[in-house]
């Protein structure tokens, strides 16, 4: 194990971070994508620092090949873009860039400051960026080139361990985002690592705080649940913290009120998450079809005879409101929906009221007869 130094405002050396080298941590470089390495290349070889981030190296850690590589540099978004010609600045509040290869698309963001606390866009230095990161498991710095594992905050120590431990403090962690709370209990489902007591607790305590979360947050994170093949567990989480309710609090309000509700929509959980690790169909209407296939049934039931079209439009109707606040798109939606609906019976058609036909008058026997001819 290797330590990084930085310079104190004494003019003294600081022990900044640990750097494991490949012997201690592991990681498999087979596991590693190579486009994403070419690019950490690429900006190393135009002057700038470069390390893979996040989730990617949480799962290289853990021995499983990342379905996405984030990278993090010093270098800022238009410098980013003049490197790369395939690439976008995307963002207006928090600038980052996309760099393509392929089909593929990589993340590339610039080390953020602590000046305007954790959620401020300020650029600063890696060590700043490491104390923006949410949890000690997030703010690993991979070098992919030369192999090392970089720590400011005690992430590798903490997997190891097995517990999920933030980096900001909690009196400010979930009020600064309250988003951070699902991702607590997402990566304590998807990982196995335990909560700490005092952090499960302040999860609790600030769970109300979802319901001020922008719904298109909310929105990117459930999808990510329902994709992630663990969704079963992570709404176990999610119930277990008292999260659901600020995130989906009709769903939470139906399982709440029915045991039997409860267990078939798990069961339906528990179907989808088969369903995605065996690469079955992972659109967004296929993963929406099982949460809401509950919900449509009842309301079929209710109404087994109807205008077909009508009963669709009320089980979409029932659909949405049962995701709000989630902005779900209508297409995708309406597409989950007609995957479960039940066709009702058409109404019987009222009776034809039989027209009644005029007889033609007859003539009278006497009508005619005896008359004169014409002349």
């Amino acid at each position: 194990m290797l330590v990084r130094y930085s310079t104190g405002s004494d003019g003294r050396p600081v022990k900044r971070a640990l750097v494991y080298t490949a012997a201690e941590h592991r990681i498999d470089r087979g596991s590693i994508d190579p486009d994403a390495l070419r690019i950490v290349e690429h900006l190393r070889a135009n002057g700038h620092t470069a390390y893979i981030v996040g989730g990617a190296v949480r799962d290289l850690l853990q021995g499983r090949r990342p379905k996405d590589f984030d990278i993090v540099t010093d270098a800022q978004p238009p410098r980013i873009r003049k490197i790369f010609r395939n690439s976008r600045v995307i963002g207006r509040r928090f600038r980052l860039v996309h760099v393509y290869a392929g089909r593929k698309i990589f993340e590339v963001s610039t080390y953020r400051s602590i000046a305007d606390g954790t959620i401020g866009n300020t650029y600063g230095t890696i060590e700043e960026d490491a104390l923006r990161r949410d949890f000690t498991m997030n703010a690993l710095y991979f070098d992919p080139v030369d192999s090392l594992l970089v720590d400011y905050v005690g992430g590798y120590k903490d997997m190891e361990a097995r517990v999920i431990k933030p980096v900001i403090p909690l009196s400010t962690i979930f009020k600064e985002d309250p988003v951070r709370m699902i991702r607590a209990a997402k990566y304590a489902a998807i990982t196995g690592f335990r909560i700490p007591f005092r952090t499960g607790w302040a999860i609790r305590s600030n769970a109300p705080l979802l319901a001020t979360a922008s719904p298109s947050r909310l929105t990117e994170e459930a999808i990510k649940i329902l994709g992630s093949g663990r969704s079963a567990e992570i709404f176990g989480q999610l119930e277990r913290y008292r999260l659901l309710p600020g995130i989906l609090p009709a769903l939470a309000a139906r399982l709440s009120a029915s045991k039997r509700r409860r267990e078939s929509f798990y069961e339906a959980l528990a179907e989808l998450d088969r369903n995605v690790q065996s690469k079955s169909d992972k659109s967004l209407a296929g993963l929406l079809a099982f949460v809401l296939r509950d919900e449509v049934a009842a309301l079929c039931a209710e109404h087994p005879v109807g205008e077909p079209t009508e009963v669709f439009r009320m089980a979409v109707q029932a659909s949405r409101e049962l995701l709000a606040p989630l902005n779900m798109p209508r297409i995708e939606l309406e597409t989950a929906v007609a995957s479960v609906f039940i066709q009702p019976e058409s109404p019987p058609k009222p009776p034809r009221k039989r027209r009644r036909r005029r007889s033609r008058g007859r003539r009278s026997l006497g009508d005619g007869v005896g008359e004169p001819p014409g002349p």
